[in-house]
């Protein structure tokens, strides 16, 4: 995801956002044009084309921010061209008027032809009742959370220059020390450009942190969550989560290859010291507790689908999940240096973030599938839009 237009405040970084803005439009129409003619899946990988034997169904998918929701958006964007299904795009850009709460105003209308939508999958913050006037009733509801520390080491490193309450301390030797340090001294709550400032998932999801830590306001407040979402996947345990979509989907094993996307150049490399990691989860609390709820949910789930049968499958998925990297990838994931201009994610001014190379050689319709599965967001966001509107994506009014 890309911190273009994300947030209004004024400032001296507004010219800087316009600027990425600006390029941001002229990545995904070049993106748009590359796919033209590009009309109906090709063959692809072993399995991949196949129906399931059912339509899949309606999917709205909160993608929460550093939390590994690239990759599952990726599956569902690749799933939704499988079977030619109506996406809910943003009116303008990439993303929902992050960080506004979702509104039904926020989507572009139905392609002529199409009589609903069946899959919301861009970034947006969550606002259950908007979204039910979006999609059909009967919607699966999915979202992911990652480790909370990870999860805000992340944020930082990818929005430092962004998010108004880091980028007061531009210049910083040790700038996540320093924010943590006194973080009340540069976060203003009331600045809903500092969404991703504190609880970042918990934003996503809607949450309003202010108040209290205790009390059965929070256990109201997740039982909610848990009842409007089918799955919250956890990042720790993404195969198992995906193996626990997969009944949810009706899909084949087949369908859930994946490649990690949008991943940061060593990011979760960084050792922290104890303290830091201490002031991380006081600091994001309700993000801790969010997780550790949905993560206890996950456990029950696992339980019911028997956990014999879950390492059978796992051994099964994680050994197509490396037949698949063999067959498409050219090597590990590299810098935004060595990727090829196509498959280059959008690279923030404050950190790398890693892409593929594919095999060379690869027979076309081969070529084709594994080029879907390492496409980056933004691009594939644009392919999808000019598939389904025949034009190219809208910039944000006054960009």
């Amino acid at each position: 995801m890309v911190p273009v237009r994300l947030w209004r405040s004024a400032g001296p970084g507004r010219g800087r956002a316009l600027l990425l803005a600006g390029l941001l439009l002229l990545l995904l129409r070049q993106a748009a044009k590359q796919e033209v003619g590009r009309t109906s899946p090709p063959e692809p990988l072993r399995g991949e084309g196949e129906s399931s034997g059912r339509p899949p169904p309606n999917v709205v998918f909160v993608k929460t921010h550093k939390t590994g929701s690239s990759t599952l958006q990726n599956l569902l964007f690749r799933l939704g061209e499988r079977h030619n299904l109506t996406v809910a795009f943003p009116r303008y850009t990439y993303q929902f008027a992050y960080p506004q709460r979702f509104a039904a105003a926020f989507v572009e209308p139905l392609p002529p032809g199409a009589a609903r939508y069946n899959l919301l999958l861009s970034h947006l913050r969550l606002a259950a009742g908007e979204l039910g006037r979006v999609m059909p009733p009967d919607s699966l509801y999915l979202t992911i959370l990652r480790e909370p520390v990870r999860t805000f080491q992340s944020v930082f490193a990818y929005y430092r220059s962004t998010v108004p309450a880091f980028r007061a301390l531009a210049g910083h030797p040790r700038t996540l020390a320093a924010f943590l340090q006194a973080p009340a001294r540069y976060y203003d709550p009331a600045d809903a450009g500092n969404g991703l400032a504190r609880n970042p998932m918990a934003f996503d999801l809607g949450l309003e942190a202010g108040g209290e830590e205790g009390g059965s306001r929070w256990d109201r407040e997740l039982e909610r969550l848990n009842r409007t979402f089918q799955l919250v996947l956890i990042a720790e345990h993404f195969d198992e989560s995906l193996l626990l979509a997969r009944e949810l989907l009706g899909l084949r094993l087949e369908e859930l290859v994946y490649v990690r996307l949008n991943v940061r150049q060593g990011g979760g490399d960084e050792a922290l010291a104890p303290g830091l990691v201490r002031r991380i989860r006081a600091w994001n609390w309700l993000d801790v507790r969010l997780y550790r709820y949905f993560q206890a949910v996950l456990w029950r789930r696992v339980e019911r689908y028997g956990y014999t049968r879950m390492k059978g499958e796992l051994e099964a998925l994680r050994s197509l999940l490396q037949e698949t990297r063999e067959t498409c990838l050219a090597g590990d994931a590299v810098g935004p240096e060595e990727t090829a201009d196509e498959l280059r994610p959008w690279q923030p001014d404050t950190a790398a973030i890693l892409g593929y190379n594919l095999r060379p050689g690869l027979p076309p319709a081969q070529h084709a599938s594994c080029h879907r599965l390492v496409l980056p967001e933004l691009q594939y966001h644009a392919r999808l839009y000019h598939r389904q509107y025949g034009r190219e994506l809208r910039a944000q009014p006054g960009d």
